[in-house]
């Protein structure tokens, strides 16, 4: 069995209510490249976060790929 990464997605979970009530949103954006280093993704998300009115809870990489025999 083996992985190929094809791609991942960075996810932004954001939070639209206040910190004793929250309402949880995912902003989610494809085709991040595999290599990229976790550092430079994280440091991307924490740039596109501080664009925003919501605060950012948490930051995600899904990594999407075959599954191959």
């Amino acid at each position: 069995m083996a992985f190929i990464p094809l791609e991942d997605r960075l996810q932004l979970r954001v939070n639209l209510g206040t910190p004793l009530a929250p309402v949880y949103r995912t902003r989610s954006w494809g085709n991040v490249r595999p290599e990229v280093n976790d550092a430079v993704l994280h440091d991307f998300a924490a740039a596109l976060g501080g664009l925003t009115a919501e605060g950012v809870e948490k930051i995600f990489r899904l990594k999407v790929g075959e599954l191959t025999e």
